[in-house]
Protein backbone atom coordinates (compact mmCIF):
# COMPACT_ATOMS: atom_id res chain seq x y z
CA UNK A 1 0.00 0.00 0.00
CA UNK A 2 2.71 2.20 0.70
CA UNK A 3 4.31 2.44 -3.08
CA UNK A 4 0.43 3.88 -4.48
CA UNK A 5 -0.11 6.28 -1.58
CA UNK A 6 4.01 7.19 -2.08
CA UNK A 7 2.71 8.86 -5.50
CA UNK A 8 1.36 12.25 -4.16
CA UNK A 9 0.64 15.83 -5.20
CA UNK A 10 2.49 18.58 -3.24
CA UNK A 11 0.32 20.66 -0.98
CA UNK A 12 1.10 23.20 1.67
CA UNK A 13 4.77 21.59 2.39
CA UNK A 14 5.91 24.48 3.03
CA UNK A 15 6.07 27.39 4.97
CA UNK A 16 7.99 30.93 4.57
CA UNK A 17 9.09 33.20 7.54
CA UNK A 18 11.04 36.20 6.70
CA UNK A 19 12.33 34.21 3.61
CA UNK A 20 13.42 31.66 4.70
CA UNK A 21 11.66 28.30 3.88
CA UNK A 22 10.58 26.01 6.68
CA UNK A 23 9.99 22.23 6.20
CA UNK A 24 6.34 21.38 7.79
CA UNK A 25 5.77 17.59 6.26
CA UNK A 26 8.50 16.11 4.94
CA UNK A 27 6.80 12.13 4.28
CA UNK A 28 9.45 10.42 6.29
CA UNK A 29 7.73 8.63 9.29
CA UNK A 30 7.87 5.32 9.14
CA UNK A 31 3.92 5.09 10.05
CA UNK A 32 3.17 7.18 6.23
CA UNK A 33 0.04 6.51 5.56
CA UNK A 34 -1.23 3.87 8.09
CA UNK A 35 -4.23 5.51 8.46
CA UNK A 36 -5.99 1.89 9.36
CA UNK A 37 -4.04 2.22 12.52
CA UNK A 38 -5.38 5.64 13.14
CA UNK A 39 -8.67 4.61 12.65
CA UNK A 40 -8.73 1.50 14.96
CA UNK A 41 -7.05 3.65 17.25
CA UNK A 42 -10.01 7.03 16.65
CA UNK A 43 -12.84 3.94 17.33
CA UNK A 44 -10.85 2.78 20.35
CA UNK A 45 -10.91 5.88 21.60
CA UNK A 46 -14.61 7.02 20.73
CA UNK A 47 -15.47 3.72 22.89
CA UNK A 48 -13.87 4.32 25.50
CA UNK A 49 -14.64 8.04 25.81
CA UNK A 50 -18.17 6.67 25.52
CA UNK A 51 -17.86 4.55 28.18
CA UNK A 52 -15.35 5.75 31.00
CA UNK A 53 -15.79 8.97 32.97
CA UNK A 54 -12.34 9.97 31.84
CA UNK A 55 -11.81 13.26 34.79
CA UNK A 56 -13.99 12.05 37.88
CA UNK A 57 -13.97 8.32 37.48
CA UNK A 58 -15.26 6.31 40.34
CA UNK A 59 -12.48 6.05 43.19
CA UNK A 60 -11.43 2.71 43.01
CA UNK A 61 -8.22 1.50 41.22
CA UNK A 62 -10.16 0.09 38.30
CA UNK A 63 -12.28 3.21 37.01
CA UNK A 64 -9.01 5.29 37.28
CA UNK A 65 -7.15 2.31 35.50
CA UNK A 66 -9.81 2.76 32.55
CA UNK A 67 -9.79 6.41 32.87
CA UNK A 68 -5.92 6.31 32.44
CA UNK A 69 -6.43 4.05 29.26
CA UNK A 70 -9.01 6.21 27.31
CA UNK A 71 -6.91 9.27 27.93
CA UNK A 72 -3.40 7.08 26.36
CA UNK A 73 -5.66 5.96 24.04
CA UNK A 74 -6.35 9.32 22.15
CA UNK A 75 -2.71 10.72 22.97
CA UNK A 76 -1.94 7.83 21.29
CA UNK A 77 -4.71 8.16 18.42
CA UNK A 78 -3.28 12.19 17.78
CA UNK A 79 0.70 11.48 17.85
CA UNK A 80 -0.30 8.35 15.37
CA UNK A 81 -2.25 10.54 13.37
CA UNK A 82 0.44 13.39 13.24
CA UNK A 83 2.55 10.79 11.88
CA UNK A 84 0.90 9.45 8.81
CA UNK A 85 -0.22 12.42 7.96
CA UNK A 86 3.70 13.26 7.48
CA UNK A 87 4.28 15.78 10.10
CA UNK A 88 8.21 16.76 9.64
CA UNK A 89 9.94 15.27 12.40
CA UNK A 90 11.49 18.38 13.91
CA UNK A 91 7.63 19.37 14.46
CA UNK A 92 6.94 15.79 15.97
CA UNK A 93 9.33 16.41 18.68
CA UNK A 94 6.87 19.12 20.59
CA UNK A 95 4.01 17.66 19.87
CA UNK A 96 5.10 14.43 21.97
CA UNK A 97 6.45 16.19 24.52
CA UNK A 98 3.28 17.93 25.12
CA UNK A 99 0.91 15.00 24.65
CA UNK A 100 2.90 13.24 27.01
CA UNK A 101 2.99 15.61 29.28
CA UNK A 102 -1.29 15.95 29.12
CA UNK A 103 -1.28 12.42 29.29
CA UNK A 104 0.63 11.79 32.80
CA UNK A 105 -0.54 14.98 34.47
CA UNK A 106 -4.12 13.76 33.80
CA UNK A 107 -3.48 10.13 35.21
CA UNK A 108 -1.75 11.66 38.13
CA UNK A 109 -4.92 14.12 39.08
CA UNK A 110 -7.31 11.21 38.54
CA UNK A 111 -5.46 8.50 40.51
CA UNK A 112 -5.07 11.42 43.13
CA UNK A 113 -8.79 13.13 43.04
CA UNK A 114 -7.26 16.12 41.69
CA UNK A 115 -9.97 17.22 39.60
CA UNK A 116 -12.40 16.77 42.43
CA UNK A 117 -10.37 18.60 44.65
CA UNK A 118 -10.30 21.90 41.95
CA UNK A 119 -13.80 21.71 42.08
CA UNK A 120 -15.98 19.18 42.88
CA UNK A 121 -19.22 20.86 41.26
CA UNK A 122 -17.40 21.54 38.04
CA UNK A 123 -17.81 17.29 37.16
CA UNK A 124 -15.15 17.51 34.16
CA UNK A 125 -12.66 19.76 33.06
CA UNK A 126 -10.44 19.69 30.31
CA UNK A 127 -6.96 21.80 29.18
CA UNK A 128 -7.98 24.18 25.98
CA UNK A 129 -4.52 23.19 24.52
CA UNK A 130 -6.22 19.84 24.25
CA UNK A 131 -8.68 21.04 21.70
CA UNK A 132 -5.87 22.52 19.69
CA UNK A 133 -4.01 19.12 19.36
CA UNK A 134 -7.87 17.30 18.45
CA UNK A 135 -8.42 19.69 15.50
CA UNK A 136 -4.91 19.59 14.08
CA UNK A 137 -5.24 15.63 14.21
CA UNK A 138 -7.98 15.47 11.35
CA UNK A 139 -7.36 18.55 9.45
CA UNK A 140 -3.49 17.46 8.62
CA UNK A 141 -5.13 13.94 7.54
CA UNK A 142 -7.19 15.53 5.37
CA UNK A 143 -4.10 17.85 3.34
CA UNK A 144 -2.15 14.01 3.23
CA UNK A 145 -5.24 12.50 1.72
CA UNK A 146 -5.50 15.65 -0.63
CA UNK A 147 -1.73 14.93 -2.07
CA UNK A 148 -3.01 11.43 -3.12
CA UNK A 149 -3.24 10.24 -6.51
CA UNK A 150 -4.51 7.56 -6.32
CA UNK A 151 -7.44 6.11 -4.22
CA UNK A 152 -6.91 3.32 -2.31
CA UNK A 153 -8.17 1.52 0.91
CA UNK A 154 -5.84 3.23 2.69
CA UNK A 155 -7.20 6.66 1.72
CA UNK A 156 -10.53 6.24 2.54
CA UNK A 157 -9.29 4.58 5.77
CA UNK A 158 -7.85 7.95 6.47
CA UNK A 159 -11.27 10.42 4.97
CA UNK A 160 -13.10 7.83 7.82
CA UNK A 161 -10.39 8.36 10.03
CA UNK A 162 -10.53 12.20 10.11
CA UNK A 163 -14.32 12.26 10.22
CA UNK A 164 -13.83 10.67 13.64
CA UNK A 165 -12.17 12.31 14.81
CA UNK A 166 -14.63 15.43 14.56
CA UNK A 167 -16.26 14.58 17.38
CA UNK A 168 -13.44 13.53 19.90
CA UNK A 169 -12.61 17.45 19.38
CA UNK A 170 -16.37 18.76 19.61
CA UNK A 171 -15.70 16.53 23.27
CA UNK A 172 -12.94 18.34 24.68
CA UNK A 173 -14.54 21.63 23.15
CA UNK A 174 -17.59 21.37 25.08
CA UNK A 175 -15.77 20.16 28.24
CA UNK A 176 -13.40 23.18 27.72
CA UNK A 177 -16.47 25.81 27.67
CA UNK A 178 -17.19 24.56 31.16
CA UNK A 179 -13.63 26.43 32.25
CA UNK A 180 -13.94 29.01 29.51
CA UNK A 181 -17.52 30.13 30.70
CA UNK A 182 -17.04 29.04 34.31
CA UNK A 183 -20.56 27.63 33.96
CA UNK A 184 -21.73 23.97 33.42
CA UNK A 185 -22.21 23.43 29.77
CA UNK A 186 -25.42 21.26 29.99
CA UNK A 187 -26.71 23.44 32.98
CA UNK A 188 -26.50 20.73 35.25
CA UNK A 189 -23.74 18.05 36.48
CA UNK A 190 -23.20 15.19 33.41
CA UNK A 191 -20.22 12.75 33.53
CA UNK A 192 -17.47 12.98 30.67
CA UNK A 193 -19.73 10.14 28.51
CA UNK A 194 -22.56 12.21 28.05
CA UNK A 195 -20.14 14.98 25.94
CA UNK A 196 -18.84 12.37 23.56
CA UNK A 197 -22.79 11.48 23.30
CA UNK A 198 -24.39 14.70 23.04
CA UNK A 199 -20.80 15.30 20.40
CA UNK A 200 -21.81 12.05 18.65
CA UNK A 201 -25.84 12.82 18.28
CA UNK A 202 -24.96 16.24 17.02
CA UNK A 203 -22.44 15.46 14.09
CA UNK A 204 -24.83 12.68 12.79
CA UNK A 205 -28.17 15.25 13.40
CA UNK A 206 -29.61 12.98 15.20
CA UNK A 207 -30.47 15.25 18.01
CA UNK A 208 -32.28 13.00 20.96
CA UNK A 209 -33.21 16.18 22.59
CA UNK A 210 -32.20 14.45 26.19
CA UNK A 211 -29.16 16.75 26.21
CA UNK A 212 -28.67 20.64 24.91
CA UNK A 213 -26.59 23.23 25.79
CA UNK A 214 -27.51 25.73 27.99
CA UNK A 215 -25.25 28.70 26.17
CA UNK A 216 -24.19 30.82 23.57
CA UNK A 217 -21.27 29.29 22.95
CA UNK A 218 -22.48 25.89 23.20
CA UNK A 219 -25.10 26.56 20.58
CA UNK A 220 -22.71 27.97 18.20
CA UNK A 221 -20.29 24.53 19.01
CA UNK A 222 -23.20 22.10 18.50
CA UNK A 223 -24.65 24.26 15.19
CA UNK A 224 -21.22 24.09 13.85
CA UNK A 225 -20.06 20.43 14.66
CA UNK A 226 -23.63 19.74 12.66
CA UNK A 227 -22.40 21.73 9.61
CA UNK A 228 -18.74 20.65 9.65
CA UNK A 229 -19.84 17.25 9.82
CA UNK A 230 -22.23 16.99 6.84
CA UNK A 231 -20.07 18.98 4.78
CA UNK A 232 -17.36 16.71 5.22
CA UNK A 233 -19.62 13.97 4.10
CA UNK A 234 -21.47 15.40 1.23
CA UNK A 235 -17.82 17.23 -0.41
CA UNK A 236 -14.60 15.32 0.41
CA UNK A 237 -15.83 11.26 1.65
CA UNK A 238 -18.26 11.60 -1.23
CA UNK A 239 -15.28 12.67 -3.65
CA UNK A 240 -13.39 10.27 -2.79
CA UNK A 241 -15.80 7.14 -2.52
CA UNK A 242 -16.59 8.89 -5.96
CA UNK A 243 -13.16 8.53 -7.50
CA UNK A 244 -12.19 5.01 -5.91
CA UNK A 245 -15.50 3.49 -7.91
CA UNK A 246 -13.91 5.27 -10.83
CA UNK A 247 -10.46 3.84 -10.45
CA UNK A 248 -12.11 0.70 -9.72
CA UNK A 249 -14.18 0.34 -13.17
CA UNK A 250 -11.31 1.26 -15.04
CA UNK A 251 -8.88 -1.70 -13.60
CA UNK A 252 -11.63 -3.73 -14.69
CA UNK A 253 -11.40 -2.83 -18.25
CA UNK A 254 -8.10 -2.44 -18.62
CA UNK A 255 -7.94 -6.12 -17.79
Amino acid sequence: MGGKLGQTRRYFRFMKIKGKEIVLFDGKSKYLDRFGLVLSLTVGSIVLLSMVNVYQPEQTFGARLFSTLATLTVGLTLLLALRAAGLARRWLMPFDIVISLLVVATAILVFTDGFIKADPTRQVTAPSVVVVFAALAPIVIIRRLIEHRHVTRGTLFGAVAAYLLIPITYFYAFIATNDLRGELFFGTPQDSPAYMYFSLTTLTTIGYGDLTSQSNIGHLLATSEAIVGQIYLVSFVAMLVGLFAQQWQESRITK
